[in-house]
C-alpha cells in the first residue's frame, strides 16, 4: 500500500525533529529510501514540513497550516494568553518578504486574469459590478453571522427589499457592503492604498451599526477583545495609530497585486486598527488591488467561514499566516473562475452600431451578395454616398470590417443573410 501524506503528517506532528530513516521505518518501510525522499521533498515544497539540517542529518517538523491546526486543539481558554508582536510587522519587508510564494502568485495571476481581449484600466471593475455588489456583499456579511440567503440579498441590493422575519442591522450590514463595493469601483482608478481611502471604507461599512458615529471611518481609541481567543491587541491609541500607518505604508510599497490584497487580509484585523467592522474593511480594501489591477474579484463566496476564523486565530496567536494564506489560494481560485468569462459583452456599444445600424447592415449584405468580400474603398464610397460625416467615416467602415470578418453560419441573420450565402466569401 502506499504511504499517504497524512500518515507521513500523522508521524511527524507526534514526533518532531524526526529524521528521514526513522519516518520510513516507522510509517512505510515497505517503500524505498528514495521514495520516501520524494514524499517529504513534495511535503517541504508544499511549504506542509519544516526542515533543518542536510543530507541524512535532515530532521522535519510539522509547518504550514498543519501547525495552526494542530495549536488550536487546545481551547483558547487554556492557550498562553498573546498580545500585539510589532516585530511581526516590521519585519516584512515588502517586495523582498512574501506571504505567498512566487509559484502561487503565478498561478494567481494566471487564473485571475479573464479571458477576452485587454480593456481600459477600471472598465472590468465596472462590468462586473452588479454580480460583485450581491456576491461580496452576501459573502462578506455571511462571514459576520449574517442570516440573509443570497437571493434575499440580491433583493435587497437590487431592489431595496429587506427580507421578513430578519433582524433590520443584516439588512443594514449588506446595504453598507453595497456602498463600500459601489464606492471602490466607481472611484476604482483614483483609490489607493492610504489612510483615507482605507478609513473611507471602514465608514461606509460601519455606517449606522456602531453605537458612537464618530467611531465611523476613525482609528479605535478604546481597548478591544478578541471572541474566543487568547489574542488581545494593542490598547493604545498613539501606537494603533502608528502602526497603521506602518500597515498602509508597506502595504501601499508591494508591486505584487495578490501579495498586496493578502497583506491587507493579514494586517488591518491583527491590528484591530477600528472598533469595530476590521475583518469586513480589509475584505474591501483586499479587493483594491485586484479591481486596479483589472484582475478578477476575490468575492469570498466559497470561502469557508469557520477555516477563514482559525486562519485569523493562527496569525493573532502566532503570527502564523499559513492557513489564511491556504483557503485565500483556494477561495481566488473558485472566485476567479466565476468571474473569467463575464468580459464578453461590450461596455460601452459602438457609435455605428446605433447611429448608422441600417448603413452597416446595408454595407455588409453588399460585401457579401455583390462582392464577396470586404471592400473599403466601395464601403467609403457607400458611405459618402450616405453622407455621414466625414468624422466618423473610417469608424464605420472599420466597423463594417470587423462585423464582416466575424460572420458565420451563427449570426448571418442579423443581416438578414443566410448560411449559404457565406459560402464564397473571402476573408482575409
Amino acid at each position: 500500500m502506499p504511504v499517504t501524506d497524512q500518515a507521513i503528517l500523522d508521524y511527524i506532528a507526534a514526533h518532531p525533529g524526526v529524521g528521514r530513516e526513522d519516518i520510513r521505518q516507522n510509517v512505510a518501510p515497505e517503500i524505498s529510501e528514495t521514495t520516501m525522499w520524494r514524499a517529504l521533498k513534495r511535503l517541504t515544497d508544499d511549504e506542509k514540513l519544516a526542515v533543518t539540517g542536510k543530507a541524512r542529518a535532515t530532521k522535519y517538523t510539522i509547518a504550514g497550516s498543519t501547525v495552526i491546526r494542530a495549536y488550536l486543539q487546545t481551547p483558547y481558554n487554556r492557550r498562553p494568553a498573546k498580545t500585539y508582536i510589532n516585530e511581526f510587522l516590521d519585519n516584512y519587508v515588502p517586495n523582498k518578504t512574501f506571504y505567498i510564494s512566487e509559484r502561487d502568485r503565478q498561478h494567481l495571476h494566471e487564473a485571475g486574469r479573464p479571458a477576452g481581449p485587454a480593456l481600459p484600466a477600471g472598465t472590468y471593475a465596472r462590468r462586473i459590478l452588479e454580480k460583485l455588489l450581491v456576491d461580496l456583499a452576501w459573502a462578506s456579511s455571511r462571514m459576520e453571522g449574517n442570516t440573509y440567503d443570497i437571493l434575499e440579498t440580491e433583493q435587497l441590493v437590487r431592489y431595496g427589499e429587506e427580507a421578513t422575519g430578519k433582524d433590520r442591522k443584516e439588512a443594514v450590514m449588506i446595504l453598507n457592503h453595497k456602498e463600500a463595493i459601489q464606492y471602490l469601483v466607481d472611484n476604482i482608478g483614483e483609490i489607493g492604498i492610504n489612510s483615507q481611502d482605507i478609513n473611507n471604507i471602514h465608514a461606509l461599512l460601519s455606517d449606522g451599526l456602531l453605537f458612537d458615529p464618530a467611531m465611523a471611518g476613525r482609528l479605535r481609541r478604546m481597548p478591544a477583545g478578541i471572541s474566543h481567543s487568547s489574542y488581545t491587541p494593542p490598547d493604545d491609541e498613539f501606537i494603533i495609530e502608528e502602526e497603521f500607518e506602518i500597515v498602509i505604508e508597506k502595504a501601499a510599497a508591494i508591486s505584487d497585486p495578490f501579495e498586496q490584497s493578502f497583506f491587507l487580509l493579514v494586517h488591518i484585523p491583527y491590528l484591530q486598527a477600528f472598533a469595530d467592522v476590521n475583518k469586513r474593511t480589509s475584505r474591501i480594501a483586499s479587493n483594491i488591488p485586484l479591481l486596479k489591477s483589472d484582475l478578477a474579484p476575490m468575492s469570498f463566496v466559497t470561502m469557508d467561514d469557520k477555516a477563514y476564523i482559525d486562519g485569523l486565530i493562527g496569525i493573532y496567536e502566532i503570527n502564523n499566516v499559513s492557513l489564511l494564506r491556504e483557503i485565500y489560494i483556494d477561495a481566488y481560485l473558485a472566485s476567479a473562475e466565476n468571474y473569467k468569462t463575464l468580459r464578453a459583452e461590450v461596455d460601452t456599444p459602438d457609435k455605428a452600431a446605433v447611429t448608422y445600424r441600417q448603413f452597416v447592415r446595408e454595407a455588409v449584405r453588399r460585401c457579401v451578395l455583390e462582392w464577396k468580400e470586404f471592400k473599403s474603398d466601395k464601403v467609403m464610397a457607400m458611405a459618402d454616398e450616405a453622407d455621414i460625416p466625414k468624422a466618423d467615416r473610417q469608424q464605420v467602415v472599420d466597423y463594417i470590417s470587423a462585423q464582416f470578418n466575424g460572420l458565420h453560419e451563427g449570426n448571418a441573420i442579423r443581416f438578414k443573410l443566410k448560411p449559404e450565402d457565406l459560402e464564397k466569401i473571402k476573408r482575409p
